[in-house]
Order: structure tokens, then sequence, then C-alpha cells
């Protein structure tokens, strides 16, 4: 059974229970079932077939689920983009993307991008209750070394595995309400929805401002019972930190599932957790494989290591290291590249055959068995039991969970003018990262840090607008001409 056939089944079987809570609005996986068969009706009449790619231009918030759940119903590809995004950066991605359509909120204002638009009211037509099954389920915006972003093309095969591996997890005695809070450019977005309706159980929608206020967050999950929170771990840290002042009673709360950069645990979550029945799960993978593994915490916090590893191999995912130029598994206490195999793996980068070509590669491991495997970039030791992450082996960085590739920030300071040559680091405090941007300016000509923060805002999403602008005369340099990024780091 594919996973769009698996979701539909659940929509039926369940047909009763709420499947999203959204503030006030409420809908049950009969009403959802039944919207979502008026959005494929709606994007059949608009043209969009199976293979298209349909950008949902929106937050979270129930007539996304819906349509979402439309477009994979026609085995149309969604393209997640969040509306706060500065428009040249939109415009690129849907380009990459090849996007059809796309379809945004109706009190949403014209947006312009050069894609056929349409409101979720236009959209939804006479019912369209057939499934039919797509090559690819969705496509993720990274950022990219080149400057523009890529789309990372990723098939239903992915999140069905990792659904299910996370359903199948779940044995408590309460349901695994689901709180849906991850960004919609962040590929937890869909494994929130998909393993919450993979159970039967209701994704509790939050808006922007409230995710990112604990204070609001807190009295949301108590009110909804909600037992899962998927969360990065900035806002682990932040709840923790929150509930310790309020003493907030959470009692339906069973796990906490980190993601996206490195867990760090602080004696806020450990008193946090302490005395609570919750298990702290912490899961890694890159865009190009979602989860791969994972790393369960239960028991007593006190006893937690403050950088726990990432864990071992799930959902089907094949891991190997590339260690002396050679793959094969790893042995106790090596140190090598970690390249991982399966289902698990993206087909690719959409309208970049060359950067698929370098970092997708069919490898034959030692057992002479050739493989699709995804080189992730990241080096990692393994201990006899678990895999330690460590760092990356090139300048790529995470940022509250997002991936920021410097060289797409410089590509912008370097078109202020002005602004002769600049180099972004990552500077890591208390487990996050903050980003510096360094520059030399021409001579004779001024440049402020108003200049550059405007037009990091205006090309860049937030999360990647340097917290610092510092002007030097000349960027540090090591002995064969490159720019001295680890110097650069040790100047803040």
């Amino acid at each position: 059974m594919s996973l769009v056939e698996a979701l539909v089944e659940t929509l039926e079987r369940n047909a009763d229970a709420v499947a999203v809570v959204d503030h006030e609005r409420r809908l049950t996986y009969a009403e959802l079932d039944r919207l979502s068969t008026e959005v494929a009706g709606g994007l059949s009449r608009h043209g969009v077939a199976r293979g298209d790619v349909l950008c949902v231009y929106s937050s979270r918030n129930w007539w996304r689920c819906a349509a979402l759940l439309g477009a994979w119903r026609i085995g149309a590809t969604v393209l997640g983009i969040d509306p706060g995004q500065p428009d040249e950066r939109v415009r690129k991605i849907l380009v990459g993307a090849g996007a059809s359509l796309l379809v945004r909120g109706d009190e949403a204002p014209e947006v312009s991008l050069g894609v056929p638009e349409v409101t979720f009211a236009g959209l939804r037509g006479d019912s369209h209750g057939d499934v039919t099954g797509g090559d690819l389920l969705y496509v993720i915006p990274t950022s990219g070394t080149t400057g523009d972003p890529k789309c990372v093309a990723v098939p239903p095969v992915v999140m069905a595995n990792l659904g299910g591996w996370v359903a199948q997890r779940w044995q408590y005695d309460v349901p695994p309400h689901t709180l849906h809070a991850a960004s919609v450019e962040f590929d937890v977005v869909y494994e929130e929805m998909v393993a919450t309706w993979l159970a039967g159980a209701s994704l509790v929608v939050v808006d922007d401002q409230e995710r990112r206020d604990p204070f609001e967050l807190i009295p949301i999950i108590r009110a909804n019972q909600v037992a899962r929170l998927f969360v990065p771990v900035a806002t682990l840290h932040a709840l923790a930190m929150v509930a310790a002042v309020d003493d907030a009673e959470l009692p339906a709360l069973r796990e906490i599932v980190t993601a996206g950069e490195q867990l760090v645990i602080n004696e806020e979550v450990r008193s946090f957790c302490a005395g609570r029945d919750v298990a702290l799960i912490n899961e890694y993978g890159p865009s190009e494989t979602a989860v791969v593994t994972a790393y369960r915490l239960t028991g007593d916090p006190g006893t937690w290591p403050d950088r726990p590893p990432i864990g071992g191999a799930v959902a089907g995912a094949e891991l190997f290291g590339l260690i002396d130029g050679r793959l094969r598994p790893f042995e106790p206490g090596e140190v090598g590249e970690l390249v991982v195999a399966g289902e698990c793996v993206a087909l690719g980068y959409l309208g970049d055959d060359d950067l698929t070509s370098r970092k997708f590669r069919a490898l034959a491991p030692r057992d002479g068995h050739q493989r699709r495997c995804y080189l992730t970039g990241d080096l990692v030791r393994f201990d006899g039991q678990w895999l330690h992450f460590l760092s990356r082996v090139d300048g790529q960085l995470k940022v509250r969970g997002y991936r920021v590739e410097p060289g797409e920030i410089e590509a912008v300071l370097h078109r202020v003018r002005g602004v002769r040559v600049a180099a972004v680091v990552g500077i890591r405090r208390s487990g996050t990262v903050r980003l510096v941007a360094y520059y030399v300016r021409e001579q004779q000509t001024a440049v402020t840090e108003e200049a550059l923060r405007a037009a990091c805002a205006g090309a860049l999403p937030e999360y990647m607008v340097p917290d610092q602008f510092v002007e030097l005369p000349d960027l540090p340099l090591t002995g064969n001409g490159k720019v001295d990024r680890k110097e650069l780091g040790a100047m803040v």
C-alpha cells in the first residue's frame, strides 16, 4: 500500500475523530477527507496533474493540511514556502522546482511571482476521490553553495517508512496528539503530519507567533492534551526554562523530539524532564534523507550526557562510513563521513544534475552490493553502539535547525555597493549558532551595517540574516590563500 493510500484509509477509518485543531477550527477526519477530494478536483480543473509541482504558499493552518492531501491524491508534488520569505528567494525556488501553480490563503494578497496563482477558496472544485500515486511527495528548498537555493526531491517512500516507524514506536496510554509547529520549509513538518494521521490522532496547529513564544505554547500543549512535540533545540531550552519558572503541569506529554542541530542537555532540560513520564528523542537526518538515526533518552535525566549521540539507524536506513576513501560499515572508535543508503535517499536536486551526481552516488561497500547513497558531509564517530556527530567536512552550518551555506549569504553581501569581499562564519554559544559577517570595503566607499542588513533581509530568510557585521581591513588567509574561517571565528 502506498503512503497516500494509507493516509486515505486512515481518513476513512477514523472518520469521527479530530484530525486537525487550528485554534477554534476543528476538522474531523471525515471533513479533511471531503476537503482534500475537493482540492484534488480543483487542482485537476486548473490543469495540475501527476508529477506537477504545486506551491503551497502558506504557514501552518487547517486548509494547508487539506491542500497537501488533495495534491497527493492526484500524484502532484508539494512545495511548501513560507510567505515570510523575500520575493527574490521565492522566485528562485519556484523556478528551481518548476512549480506549475501557487495556492495561497484567502486572506493573503496576490504575490505575482511568475507562477499562476489561486486562493484556497478558488481551488476547491468537484470531489475527486480517486487516488493516483506520484513519484515525488514533496520538494524541500535548502541553502546552496552557489548563492541560490536548491530543491531536494523526495519520493513518497521516504515519509512512508519514517511515518510508519514513528507510529509503531508509540506505545503509551494516551493518543499521540502532536503539536504542528515546524516550519513549512523544514521536512519535520511532513513527519509531524504523516505520523499523526497514520495514528488517527490530532494535529494541533500553532501560528508563528505562538511557536516562538514558550509562554503561549505551554497553555496550548496543556489545553489540547498534546502528547508529542517536534521542536528545535532552542525551543526545547526555552520551554524548559519557562516550565521551570511556572511549574507547568503537562500530564499528557510523553515525547519530545529534537532534530536539525546538535542536542545539548542543560540543567533546565534535566529539571523539565525529571519527574515526568517523558522521553527525549534526538533525531538526525539531512533533507536529502529525512530522519535516519535516533537516540532515545529515558530514566533519570541526571544521568543523561550533555551532548547525546545521534544514535543508530531507523526506518530502513543503511549507514556507512567513508573512511580513508573507502565505503564500509563503521568499526568501534572509527571516525568518518556518514554515508546513507536505502529507500530513505531522495532522488536528487531538481534542475541540478551536476550537484545530484556529486552528492548522490552508486557505491558498493565491502559486500560488493551496489547501493544508491547520499554523502552527508557530516563527520561522525562510532562508539561501538551509537554514532556521535562531530562536525561538518565542509563549511556548511546549521542555524535553528536550518541548513545554511555561508556562500549564499556571502553572494548577497558581495552585491552591496562598496563591499570588496565578505565571509560569513558561525559562532557556537551554549548550543546555538550565531552568524557573523566579516567584510572589507572598497577604499573611499562607505558601507553601513544598515545597508548590509537590509540587503540580506531583502534576499534571504530571517534565519540567514547575520546577527553581527564586522568590518576588517583585510580577511585573514590560510597558507594556501583561502579565507581563514577558524581565525575569523576566534575574533568574536
